[in-house]
């Protein structure tokens, strides 16, 4: 009996210890949607939009916007033409989404450019056909991305550095 007891709490010990040493697991990524979204931010005050850069990966075409600052709000909604703000001219590229970061600025108090991202950029990926920056107006930066289609998209934030990440799902 005594054997028994001795296993049992040998085998509770280990367990418990295993349990220590298994990292948790990761945060899930929002689930892939079709509809329009937004978040807001209340704590951002003047958060700097500074670059983008985008990657094809196996399932989906990814967007990575670093921001100085708290990451700002935003909404993102489908659209089938896009425009700059300001002029209001159409942007050469194919239907897709709006993404608008708000409060951002995409310059600095005195005036400069902080942003060091493409302007307008056509990487042809799966989901991800064109990448347009279309606006830093009155506390609001904007950019167009064209799709093959109405793909499912993710919108997250990440931390250390800031950045808004935005996937684009490839077509089954």
């Amino acid at each position: 009996m005594m054997h028994r007891i001795l296993r049992f709490l040998a085998a509770l010990v280990s367990s418990l210890l295993l349990a220590a040493v298994v990292a948790p697991p990761a945060t899930a990524l929002p689930a892939w949607r079709t509809t329009n979204s937004s978040w807001t931010n209340p704590d951002a005050r003047h958060p700097l939009v500074l670059d983008l850069r985008y990657a094809r990966h196996s399932n989906f075409d990814r967007v990575v916007i670093d921001i100085q600052g708290r990451i700002p709000g935003w909404t993102a909604r489908y659209a089938s033409t896009h425009y700059y703000d300001g002029s209001g001219a159409q942007v050469p590229i194919r239907a897709g989404m709006d993404l608008v970061l708000f409060p951002a600025y995409a310059h600095r108090t005195n005036g400069t450019s902080c942003y060091t991202g493409p302007k307008l950029v056509r990487p042809g990926f799966p989901a991800l056909k064109a990448i347009a920056f279309t606006g830093d107006y009155e506390g609001y930066v904007s950019f167009a991305f064209g799709l093959d289609g109405r793909n499912p998209y993710r919108i997250f934030r990440l931390h250390d550095p800031q950045r808004i990440v935005l996937d684009f799902r490839h077509a089954s």
